[in-house]
């Protein structure tokens, strides 16, 4: 008898993030499971695309979970706090998304395209390695999807040579922080052109044409937290072989995409093409020159993260074509990127997911 197809609930589908995650299951390993929308009243009875078939978002309540097999929370933290215990109790596995579970006993945070690469280095002892999943988990969180690209770009640099120092400023799109923000930062801008009142409900302040690194206190965004949450994840997720990250968080004027200018400097001086190659390969694509290299816009729905190395050269150095400073300037499509490590972590939890009865 042929097994059954995995069924999925896919909490909080009508966000920005559940739309990007349900594109990314249609073409995923998870392509054949039925797909079961569900969300909070706002988005309940909306239409949506799964795959090549088109379908409502249904009510969410405890009977959302009734024989799911896993179930991706994309919403609200206060729906997952609302409603994962119901789906635990239904027997399904759980990937959080929204954060909420964070810290609870037994949920580790996982990034799976890094954390495989570790378990396979030699200068990686088990013990350091981030805590794994095992029969037991029945829930993780997913890492902060900046804290992933940067823990993927930092350990393939340390293949080449050790890093001594990393500096990353992330430029943050308004996407990350939902429908709200985008239609905030599009009104703003309309209202920019016209000389009208700006909206500031949920940014604080304007956001539109500015650059900011931090709002007001009746702001709903707290970039000092988002940045806290980045470089706790990416020291669980690449230690103990990546240097500790410095970052800056900028709330930049656009609507979707990352783009981050990332220093690195090495403990030994290397050939930039060999920067290029340990960077070069799956999730990732190192683009050869800068008038190539694509823009935010651009990056968005492309599957790879777009890495420029541009090499520094100090005085007495360079002679031989290398050097132990890098800058790395890097875009990516936020949502897309978010979704397929939070696929990347149900495949893990899959894997180790009991068939068959024991006799």
């Amino acid at each position: 008898m042929s097994e059954r197809p995995l069924r999925i609930a896919l909490v909080g589908a009508g966000s920005l993030l559940g739309k990007a995650l349900n594109d990314e299951l249609a073409a995923s390993a998870f392509a054949a499971a039925d797909i079961h929308l569900v969300d909070d009243e706002e988005a309940f009875g909306k239409l949506a695309a799964t795959g090549d078939e088109v379908t409502f978002i249904q009510h969410l309540d405890a009977d959302s979970f009734e024989g799911c097999d896993f179930t991706f929370f994309a919403g609200l933290p206060e729906i997952t706090r609302k409603h994962w215990q119901q789906a635990l109790k239904a027997g399904s596995r759980i990937v959080d998304l929204s954060g909420e579970l964070e810290g609870s006993p037994g949920i580790p945070v996982r990034a799976p395209w890094i954390q495989e690469n570790l378990a396979t280095a030699d200068s990686a002892p088990a013990s350091q390695l981030a805590e794994a999943p095992d029969l037991q988990t029945r829930a993780v969180v997913a890492a902060h999807p900046a804290a992933v690209l940067l823990a993927m770009l930092a350990t393939r640099i340390q293949t080449v040579a050790p890093i001594r120092e990393i500096w990353a400023t992330l430029l943050q799109p308004a996407s990350e922080f939902g429908h709200a923000a985008l239609e905030e930062l599009h009104q703003q801008t309309t209202n920019l052109l016209t000389f009208q009142p700006l909206p500031t409900e949920v940014f604080g302040g304007q956001t539109a044409f500015n650059l900011s690194v931090s709002f007001p206190a009746e702001s709903r965004i707290n970039l000092g937290h988002t940045g806290d949450i980045i470089r706790k994840h990416y020291a669980k997720i690449a230690a103990p072989l990546a240097a500790s990250l410095a970052l800056q968080m900028v709330q930049a004027p656009a609507f979707h995409g990352y783009a981050l200018s990332i220093a690195v400097e090495l403990t030994q001086v290397v050939k930039p093409e060999a920067l290029d190659r340990s960077l070069s390969g799956s999730h990732v694509h190192v683009v050869p020159h800068a008038s190539q290299f694509p823009g935010t816009v651009q990056a968005v729905e492309e599957d790879d993260v777009q890495v420029l190395v541009q090499p520094v050269f100090r005085e007495g150095q360079g002679t031989d074509g290398e050097t132990d400073r890098i800058w790395l300037w890097v875009v990516a499509d936020n949502l897309k990127f978010a979704a397929r490590n939070a696929i990347a972590c149900a495949l893990e939890l899959n894997r180790l997911r009991p068939r068959g009865s024991v006799q």
